[in-house]
């Protein structure tokens, strides 16, 4: 049955403090009365949309991935661009938000990658749900290196999905490092490497 409009929204309440809070501080030091005071809501309207706060915390990944995908999709996939602009466009809209958290006070790093640092070995729905977000992460790359084969823009022996897990992971890696030194500098230089990386195999 679906929610009524006020019901969503106040959902929306919940996942909106929970995403802030789990953001800024990590899941373990997130109490739930601090979410529930964030959202300005009881006890009782937090349990009538979320069992416990591990359920939560998966919610709330989709819910942040449902508007990273949205993001994505009208600032890269919906452009005019070729396939491996796209895929560069894609880098650095990650490299935006990590200077754009550095702008507002600090970097925050990848929220999917926050969770799978703290809870992927204690939380097997959470780590079911960042390996689904970062496997559908890894098919976007993917589609976008065998479609930049088939326009010539990158050599026909790399390996797309090779390719793929590799350059997530270096983006993945360099937003820890610049996270960890809370300066907006790693991710551009692996955009840079890949780059070139790409265009000498061409």
């Amino acid at each position: 049955m679906s929610l009524s409009e006020k019901a969503q929204a106040t959902r929306e309440r919940i996942l909106t403090a929970a995403s802030q809070l789990f953001y800024l501080h990590g899941y373990n030091a997130t109490g739930l009365d601090k979410i529930i005071s964030l959202a300005g809501v009881t006890k009782g309207n937090f349990y009538y949309y979320f069992k416990s706060k591990e359920e939560l915390a998966v919610a709330s990944l989709d819910w942040h991935f449902d508007y990273t995908a949205k993001q994505i999709s009208e600032e890269v996939l919906y452009k005019n661009y070729s396939p491996i602009n796209a895929l560069f466009s894609l880098l650095h809209l990650m490299s935006d938000r990590q200077k754009k958290q550095h702008d507002e006070g600090h970097i925050q790093g990848c929220y999917f990658g926050n969770f799978t640092l703290e809870l992927s070995t204690t939380s097997s729905l959470v780590r079911a749900k960042v390996k689904s977000i970062f496997k559908q992460y890894l098919e976007m790359i993917t589609d976008l290196l065998k479609q930049a084969q088939k326009a010539n823009e990158i050599a026909e022996h790399l390996n797309p999905v090779e390719m793929a897990a590799i350059i997530l992971s270096q983006i993945e890696g360099a937003i820890l490092i610049d996270k960890a030194n809370q300066e907006p500098h790693s991710v551009d230089t692996n955009i840079k490497f890949i780059k070139q990386y790409l265009s000498k195999s061409a």
